[in-house]
Formats: structure tokens, C-alpha cells, sequence
């Protein structure tokens, strides 16, 4: 009678001793994916802090903006009414000025631009009599006795909401004359606290509000004291803002889907009772990934309090969202492994039970080790086909971020050239305005010699001090614009063009480096010493541009208390690779601005010398491209080393066009 083969999981003799490595494997693989998993997710939460970090100065920078883009509207607005005696612009003239601005358009979220007259009591009766012959149903309300008034003559567009707000006394309400009396005796802008606005008409749409002021005074200008300016008052440009109206139409288009939603609160409190704003999307992130943080910014004279949240958006780009599934793929490749070396276990405890009873088993056995081979087989290319799936998965995403990245590359350069051109109209209008204005100034010259009563000092000031003060800040501004543009469309012609390798002997390239700035290097009282560095095979243009950025940083932030030394080494690597050490004693980078100093437009330390911030960004992406790294040591006072890793020979750069 034949003896029965023992199962898989069928308990033997030999079965204790054949599990073991069984079960060393498999905990080997549940250790080792928990371990990958945690750090994997502790790097992936830090990446999305630093975003959260990013995204929240964004917001705040673009809220503080958009205040100031509306608060320069009304500086044109209450240009234009200092321009003339009181009462000389009239509400047709008011109206075509505003019609001009195009808010609607390109002012969304703004109620209007009115105007404000302060009234004396005995003036109550010619001013409604006055804005009659405009408006047949004009009166001042709220009625009653007051020691002061202020009326609203003007506010435009006139829609349905503000056409409500007509002939309002906003001086009968306490925050409004609070602001409204800041400004007046200020003489600068002053903003409400929040308020409930006289255009809430419709009950189903109530909004909490505010009002920003600006101040106008005879003869244009702000006078020295607050008696003066008392006296010398007219009243005040101001516009009304509907919060919910304000910050859903400035933001709606700024993100596609947006990662952060954000609420906004008068104040540095954030009770329901400040709340001046609060996206819909607050209550929809995902708790597990999502991020808070409160940020108080300056509008006009008071505070704001920020609450900024991320949204699904911002947890669907998480890496963290990968998390379940490589645990899950690690415990299916450790469960994969443990079944075939559990198998492999069985096959030897199967075959050395087959060897004890070879005499009676033996017409049995080759069938039987033939099956399990099989099975053994069938397990190792089921194996080898998710290894290959995960190879090609690998490959997709290298060239979508390939394809992605070129994207980027050809949307900078585009971006940057037509940048350029409206640039350049700026900059040829303004050498225009320069023009004008001397001939204005050699016109009031003229007049001043002939006929001095005619020329105001206000008017030879601004010929002579405010506008080209205006001109000079234009000027300088669309300059360091140029240069930016300038860079972009450099870092994007650099990132498109092809990379030959050639046989580099890079003590010349050192030296060559150190022969172009030796007249920096005199006036610096520095040196630069080359030691023994191995040669490779690489594209010159590159090397020449990231050895060049690092020494000229280097000389430009030398410390000036020691004289200057600038070290150039480099050795080779047991991995086959070359690093390169360029070492200077100047100032030093603090530890926490190692990886800020890589970063595009980003600058550490004291910023006393010229620059952009785009040197080392361009130096990051040129060593990767040319398959390497590079990395800073350095502490504050005590130098710099920044090391840089290449491969020993370049591959040629086939994938790329030559523009």
C-alpha cells in the first residue's frame, strides 16, 4: 500500500522546523513595510505642511493686495474732487468719472464709490435743495437733531442697492463716525469695524459689511493740524463693501480646484460676532490630512484675523493619500513571499520525507516533484509579471512628470516673452512722461519769470519733486521687472537646450573662472586656491554656469572682518561618482535656510548686495540635469561649502529639442 503525501498545511514531524524561515520572512516584511510606511508618511506630512505654509502667505499677501488695489481706486477718486473748489463736481461729472473705472469689471466684490459731504446744521436746507435739482426725492435721514451731519450726495453705480443708500447721515451711526472722524482728523484712510450696510434690502440676502474713508480737504492737500483740518474739511470719499459680494468675487478664479478655503474676521478675534466672511467650503476637508492656521494682516488702520483651511483639493494632491495602499502593497508582496517560501518549506520537508521512504514511494516520486516544481514555477512568473506591472507603472509616471516638466518649461518662456512686451510699452511711455515733464518744468520756468502769481508752490512742487519721484519708482520698478522676465527666459531657454558631453579638465575651467572676476577678487582682497579635482566627461556650458554662480555668491558674501579665501577640490566616489567642494569663510547661511537658498526668488540673510534670487535655483536645476545633486554646509560666521555630486560621464541629452 502506498504511503500518502503529506498536504501544504498538513502537520508533520518536520513541519516546526520547516516554518521557521517561513516566519522569519514574513515578519521581516511586515517590520520592514510598517518601518517604509512610517517614514513615508512622516515625509509626506511634512511636504504638506511646508504647502499649507506656502498657501497661507499666498492668501494672506493676495487679501492685503486686493485691499490696497481698492484703496488706490479711491486716492483717483478723491484726486478728482480736491482737484476743484466744493461743490464744482457735479453728479453727472462724478458719474462719467466712475463709469471710466469699469468696477464691475475690474473691481469685483466692490459696492460703489460715493461721496460724503460733512454739513453743518444751518447747512441742512440749501444742500437738500440744492441735490433736489439732481434728485427730486433727495433728503437727509435718518431725521433728527445732531451737533454734526454727513450726507451721501454721490454713490455710484447707482443700482437698486445703492440708490437705498442715498442722503443716509452715516454720522448717526456710532462706527461709522468713528472711522468717518479717524480719517477727517487723521488725514489718511480709515476703515469701520464690521457693519450691517443700508444696501441690505433684500432680507434673503444679508451680508455683513464694512467702509473704508479717505478724506478731502480744500486746496488738495492735508493740513498740518487737526484744527486745520477741521476747518479746511470737505467731506469723504469712501466705498462700501458687502463682504460675502467682496471676497467670493476676487477669489473665485484664483485656484482651479482651490487647496485652501478661508474665513476672515474684523479684528483679532474670532467669535461669530467678528465674522466678516466665511467660504462654504470650510467644513468639507478631510480631518485626517487637513491643515488650520489664523493669520492676522494690517487693512488700512485695523487688524483682520485670517482663518485659512485646506480643502479636499489640497488632501487628493497629499502624498499621504498613498499611504493605505503602499501598507497594502508591502502586505501583499510580504504575503506573496511568505506563501512561496512557505511552499519552498514544504517542498524540502516533502522531499526529504520522499527520501526516507524512496523504495516504497519511488514509482510515485518523479510525478510528485515534477507537480510541485510546477506549482513553484507558476508562483515565481506570477511574480515576476506583478514585478514587471510595477516596472512599467514606474516608467508612466517618470514620463508624465518628463512631459509635465517640459510643459512648464515652454509655459515660462511663453509667459516671460509676452510679459515683455506690455513691459516694454510701460517703460517707453514712462521715458515719455520724463520728457513732458521737463518741458512742463521749463514751462513754469518761464512763467514764473514773467508772471509769478500764477505759478502755486503746490504746483511747482509736484512738477519738480512728486512727479519725478513718481517716474523714478515707475522707472526702477519696470527695471527690476526686465531683469525678472530677463531670468525666467533664461532659466526656460537653459532647461530646452541640449546638453553635450564633451572631456572636461576641470582645474582649467576653475581657472578660467577665477581669470573673469579677478578684478572682484582684487577689490575684495580675496583669493581663490584650486586643489587636486578629478576630470570627467560633461556639458561645458553647464559646468562653466554652476562652478561660476557658486564662486561669484561666494565672493559676493565674503566677510569683510578677514580676508577673502575661496577653496575649489574635488575627489571621486566609491559609487563612481565625482564631488566637487567650493569652500569660502564668509558670512555663513543659518541651518534653516539651507534648502530656502535653492528655492526660486528666495534669498537668505541680510539682503545689503544686488541680486534676484535666481542663481542658485538655476545652479539646482542645471546639476540635476546633469544627473546630480548639490547640497550647503554652513553655519552663520564660520563659511560656506557648497558640494556638488555629477556622475563621471554624461550621457548625451537625446530626448531634448534645440530651440
Amino acid at each position: 500500500m502506498k504511503k500518502k503525501r503529506p498536504g501544504l498545511f498538513q502537520v508533520t514531524a518536520r513541519t516546526p522546523r520547516a516554518l521557521i524561515f517561513p516566519a522569519i520572512v514574513v515578519i521581516a516584511g511586515i517590520v520592514a513595510t510598517l518601518f517604509l510606511g512610517h517614514q513615508y508618511e512622516r515625509l509626506a506630512r511634512e511636504r504638506d505642511e511646508e504647502r499649507f505654509v506656502a498657501l497661507v502667505d499666498q492668501r494672506a499677501a493676495a487679501v492685503t493686495q486686493r485691499m490696497e488695489d481698492y484703496i488706490a481706486l479711491l486716492r483717483g477718486t478723491t484726486a478728482l474732487m480736491a482737484s476743484r473748489p466744493l461743490g464744482e463736481v457735479s453728479l453727472p461729472e462724478f458719474r462719467r468719472y466712475v463709469t471710466r473705472l469699469r468696477i464691475p469689471e475690474l473691481y469685483p466684490g466692490v459696492q460703489g464709490i460715493g461721496f460724503a459731504r460733512a454739513v453743518a446744521p444751518q447747512e441742512l436746507g440749501p444742500l437738500e435743495a440744492r441735490m433736489r435739482l439732481y434728485d427730486g426725492d433727495f433728503r437727509l435721514w435718518p431725521e433728527g437733531e445732531r451737533d454734526a451731519y454727513s450726507a451721501i450726495i454721490f454713490l455710484e453705480p447707482q443700482d437698486e442697492r445703492n440708490r437705498a443708500a442715498i442722503g443716509y447721515d452715516m454720522f448717526s451711526e456710532p462706527k461709522r463716525r468713528d472711522a468717518m472722524e479717524r480719517a477727517r482728523d487723521r488725514g489718511r484712510r480709515a476703515t469701520t469695524e464690521r457693519v450691517a450696510l443700508v444696501q441690505e434690502i433684500e432680507e434673503d440676502d444679508l451680508q455683513p459689511g464694512f467702509l473704508i474713508y479717505l478724506p478731502i480737504y480744500r486746496g488738495g492737500r492735508i493740513p498740518d493740524t487737526v484744527a486745520e483740518r477741521r476747518e479746511q474739511f470737505i467731506g469723504w470719499i469712501y466705498s462700501p463693501f458687502r463682504s460675502g459680494d467682496l471676497f467670493d468675487r476676487s477669489f473665485e478664479l484664483r485656484e482651479r480646484p482651490p487647496e485652501i478655503t478661508f474665513a476672515v474676521f474684523d479684528g483679532e478675534s474670532t467669535d461669530d460676532s467678528a465674522l466678516l466672511y466665511r467660504d462654504a467650503r470650510m467644513d468639507d476637508a478631510d480631518p485626517d490630512i487637513s491643515h488650520q492656521a489664523d493669520r492676522v494682516v494690517q487693512i488700512g488702520d485695523r487688524l483682520w484675523t485670517l482663518r485659512i483651511k485646506t480643502t479636499p483639493a489640497f488632501a487628493a494632491d497629499s502624498a499621504r493619500a498613498l499611504y493605505p495602499w503602499l501598507l497594502g502593497a508591502g502586505f501583499f508582496a510580504t504575503l506573496l513571499l511568505g506563501l512561496a517560501t512557505l511552499g519552498q518549506a514544504r517542498a524540502t520537508v516533502v522531499a526529504e520525507e520522499a527520501n526516507d521512504a524512496l523504495e516504497e514511494i519511488n514509482d510515485t516520486l518523479e510525478q510528485r516533484v515534477e507537480k510541485r516544481t510546477a506549482q513553484l514555477e507558476r508562483a515565481r512568473a506570477k511574480l515576476a509579471g506583478l514585478i514587471a506591472n510595477l516596472e512599467h507603472a514606474v516608467a508612466a509616471r517618470t514620463a508624465d512628470l518628463t512631459e509635465a516638466n517640459e510643459e512648464i518649461q515652454r509655459f515660462a518662456y511663453i509667459v516671460s516673452h509676452d510679459l515683455r512686451a506690455p513691459l516694454v510699452n510701460v517703460m517707453g511711455f514712462t521715458a515719455e512722461l520724463d520728457a513732458v515733464r521737463k518741458e512742463v518744468e521749463a514751462f513754469i520756468a518761464r512763467v514764473a519769470e514773467k508772471a509769478p502769481e500764477l505759478v502755486t508752490e503746490d504746483a511747482r512742487v509736484a512738477v519738480e519733486t512728486d512727479l519725478p519721484e513718481a517716474l523714478d519708482f515707475i522707472r526702477s520698478s519696470t527695471q527690476r521687472m526686465d531683469r525678472l522676465i530677463a531670468a525666467i527666459l533664461k532659466l526656460s531657454r537653459e532647461g530646452r537646450r541640449v546638453l553635450t558631453p564633451e572631456p572636461i579638465v576641470m582645474r582649467e575651467v576653475i581657472a578660467q573662472l577665477e581669470a573673469n572676476i579677478t578684478h572682484q577678487l582684487d577689490e575684495e582682497g580675496a583669493e581663490i586656491v584650486i586643489e587636486e579635482m578629478p576630470d570627467l566627461v560633461s556639458d561645458r556650458v553647464a559646468l562653466e554656469q554652476i562652478f561660476g554662480n557658486v564662486i561669484e555668491n561666494a565672493v559676493k558674501y565674503l566677510d569683510p572682518t578677514r580676508p577673502g579665501r575661496i577653496t575649489v577640490r574635488g575627489r571621486a566616489e566609491p559609487d563612481h561618482t565625482l564631488r566637487y567642494e567650493i569652500e569660502d569663510n564668509g558670512r555663513g547661511i543659518d541651518p534653516k535656510d539651507h534648502q530656502r537658498v535653492f528655492d526660486l526668488f528666495r534669498r537668505a540673510g541680510t539682503q545689503d548686495k544686488a541680486g534676484e534670487g535666481i542663481g542658485l535655483a538655476h545652479v539646482r536645476a542645471l546639476v540635476r540635469r546633469l544627473g546630480g545633486s548639490i547640497h550647503i554646509e554652513s553655519e552663520p560666521g564660520k563659511g560656506s561649502t557648497f558640494i556638488v555630486t555629477l556622475p563621471k560621464t554624461l550621457k548625451p541629452d537625446e530626448h531634448q529639442e534645440d530651440v
